[in-house]
């Protein structure tokens, strides 16, 4: 049997078991691609890990999906993996171009190619930016370009979550472009369809539906997302458990199956807003001409090979000013570093022209302030 064959074959026997788990476990109904004809480029926003499975559910026919290179350090599962279903691997917070060429030649071959252009998983309710490439990406590859918007997925699997909820989500296609659309269109032309076709925002949906999203333990995590208290604007010191996160200055929140926060005074707060106060907080401190650390954490440092393979590995801390980070005793301008990048809920990744590191803790820190850092300097340095 031919390799495209095989995956083919996989894929069909597995749609019909991941479309009854959709259903019973995420409530999910979807728009069928099944009179789409191939090869097509499917992009769709990103708010949960087990979305390929969604949309591998509403296509139908055989995708290729780009996929974290973390995939290939599981052992055996990453032998399967690449055997029955052969994802394109992509290594997050750096340049794509390897990437973009595997998908190129895909679509090419006669294959259809499901790709997340975010890149990430979507921390506040909002659909991400994407690599300005994407359309120059879609517009040669000769194919067709299919939008496919996942609405409630965010509520369903908030990224800062330890539990998923059951609510409901709804998989719509937005739109297929002919190849003949695409190259009528500049670039940005398509980059602007694109972001318009998969632009969510979770609370803006949600308050005009208001869906009961239930679950267990639902603020349980949400420290590792929202790293600044908004009413005393200490680093790193809320706490969550069960459905409630407090800081020891006094603020307290409860978390309700709607996905909104309140506090003890009445006022309800979206993760999108408390995330956009401690990024505006964020900034206002590197505005500050000072020395002293931002923020520290002590973690685990891994070193990653250019096969996917672990160097070596330490425990120490991670300190971030300014201008830098320093890491298990080096120091990182942030100006040299390549890209940075959080992996599944909070996983650091750090790329330098010559490094791959991944930083983790057993504690329950956020990821996420410092790739905030990163994304700061560079737009300062811009």
């Amino acid at each position: 049997m031919s390799e495209i064959r095989r995956h083919r074959l996989v894929f069909a026997l597995l749609r019909p078991f991941c479309a009854l788990f959709a259903r019973l476990q995420y409530n999910y109904h979807w728009d069928s691609l099944k009179e789409i004809e191939g090869p097509y480029l499917l992009l769709s926003n990103h708010n949960q890990e087990l979305d390929p499975i969604l949309i591998g559910v509403s296509a139908w026919r055989q995708l290729y999906f780009v996929a974290s290179e973390h995939l290939q350090r599981k052992g055996f599962v990453t032998k399967l993996l690449n055997y029955f279903l052969k994802p394109i691997v992509h290594q997050k917070g750096v340049s794509g171009a390897t990437t973009v060429a595997k998908i190129l030649r895909t679509l090419r071959s006669g294959s259809s190619v499901c790709l997340f252009p975010e890149g990430n998983r979507s921390f506040n309710g909002l659909t991400a930016d994407f690599a300005a490439s994407t359309g120059k990406m879609a517009r040669r590859s000769g194919a067709k370009l299919v939008t496919y918007r996942l609405e409630g997925s965010y509520l369903t699997d908030p990224r800062w979550s330890m539990h998923t909820r059951k609510g409901h989500l709804y998989g719509r296609l937005v739109r297929v472009y002919t190849p003949e659309e695409l190259q009528a269109m500049t670039d940005a032309e398509v980059n602007a369809a694109i972001r318009q076709d998969l632009w969510e925002d979770a609370y803006a949906r949600q308050s005009q539906l208001m869906i009961p999203y239930r679950g267990k333990d639902l603020a349980h995590g949400l420290e590792t997302t929202i790293f600044i208290c908004p009413q005393c604007h200490q680093v790193g010191s809320l706490v969550s458990e069960g459905d409630q996160a407090r800081c020891s200055c006094g603020f307290h929140l409860t978390h309700d199956v709607y996905g909104y926060l309140h506090d003890d005074a009445g006022n309800s707060y979206t993760v999108t807003q408390l995330d956009q106060l401690q990024r505006e907080h964020l900034s206002f401190l590197l505005a500050q001409d000072s020395e002293y650390a931002l923020f520290s954490d002590t973690v685990t440092l891994q070193r990653i090979g250019p096969n996917h393979e672990l160097l070596s590995q330490e425990n120490g801390t991670l300190t971030a000013f300014r201008d830098r980070l320093e890491l298990c005793g080096t120091a990182y301008p942030l100006e040299e570093l390549v890209g940075a990048a959080v992996f599944s809920r909070n996983v650091l990744i750090l790329h330098t022209a010559s490094e791959h590191l991944e930083i983790r803790s057993h504690a329950m820190f956020s990821a996420l302030k410092y790739q905030y850092l990163f994304q700061f300097s560079k737009e300062k340095a811009e």
